[in-house]
């Protein structure tokens, strides 16, 4: 059985992820383990379509990221206050971040949420979860938010 000590932690910060913080912080806590949460920003490449001019894009995006990295900053000081947590931020399609992030080389373990979406919307907006359990080379924990 392999040592869990680099957790990476995926989380949305447009929706409650304090479930996920939950479960990451009892596995740092029993297993001493380290803990990085990475947050995804939208890929630039979804505006393209829009007829707008490039730098009101490229601002929006800016001001967009600023947003995200001081609402990581609380989610972070809210759920990990006093633990060895890292924050990452990174720009593209949620599970290739997770996946490039997980192939950096270091964890032992990815927890994220999972929506469990059926029928039409899984179809229509995919599995995020899924997606990164059958592509991760290392074990992923999906956790289901309280219903």
């Amino acid at each position: 059985m392999r040592t869990i000590k680099h957790i990476l932690v995926a989380v949305d910060l447009m929706e409650d992820s304090s479930f996920i913080a939950a479960y990451a912080k009892l596995f740092a806590e029993k297993l001493n383990s380290k803990i990085t949460v990475v947050y995804a920003t939208p890929p630039l490449t979804q505006y393209f379509g829009l007829y707008l001019p490039q730098d009101t894009i490229a601002k929006f995006h800016e001001e967009s990221e600023q947003g995200a990295i001081r609402e990581l900053k609380q989610f972070v000081e809210k759920h990990f206050s006093g633990m060895d947590v890292e924050q990452r931020l990174a720009n593209g399609h949620p599970q290739d971040v997770v996946l490039g992030v997980a192939k950096e080389g270091g964890y032992d373990l990815i927890i994220m949420g999972t929506h469990s979406r059926k029928g039409m919307d899984r179809i229509m907006f995919g599995s995020v979860a899924n997606h990164v359990v059958k592509q991760s080379d290392i074990p992923v924990l999906t956790v289901r938010p309280d219903m």
